[in-house]
């Protein structure tokens, strides 16, 4: 491993565990990811929690994964952005989702948060701490962060 990808990769923790904190502060795994990778481009923290303040506990519902949500909410808005009608950005675009949403199943075995998280409070706190660490993992290496 290379000098440069060993920080990347210590960079990368070090952004997990901040995410991992800001749940335990109290905010939903999707302002939790989006927070902290949204902060990478100069995006405000204020503005970075209220946007995903709806999409936690699979966006109330237990469908995504709010970890998941907030990382291609990330990836969103720090990629380059797709040009309204160039269908080559769009699929371009789109395969990085998939390729994201294939990772972030592989780590946490699903996407969909009723699938994942544990009814016990105590154990879904820790549960989903690691479903926001891959998150932030997954969305900092698509992005090249």
């Amino acid at each position: 491993m290379t000098e440069t990808e060993r920080s990347a990769e210590e960079r990368r923790a070090l952004w997990a565990e901040k995410a991992v904190a800001k749940h335990n502060e109290g905010f939903n795994c999707a302002q939790s990811v989006f927070m902290i990778l949204a902060a990478q481009g100069g995006y405000p923290q204020a503005e970075a929690a209220k946007l995903m303040q709806s999409f936690g506990a699979g966006m109330a519902m237990g469908e995504t994964c709010g970890a998941f949500t907030g990382a291609i909410a990330a990836l969103g808005l720090l990629a380059a952005p797709v040009t309204p009608g160039n269908l080559e950005e769009k699929e371009a675009h789109a395969r990085r989702v998939r390729a994201m949403a294939e990772k972030f199943r592989a780590a946490c075995g699903a996407l969909r948060c009723a699938d994942m998280r544990p009814e016990d409070s105590e154990v879904r706190r820790a549960v989903c701490g690691g479903y926001i660490r891959a998150g932030v993992r997954i969305a900092a290496e698509e992005l090249g962060l």
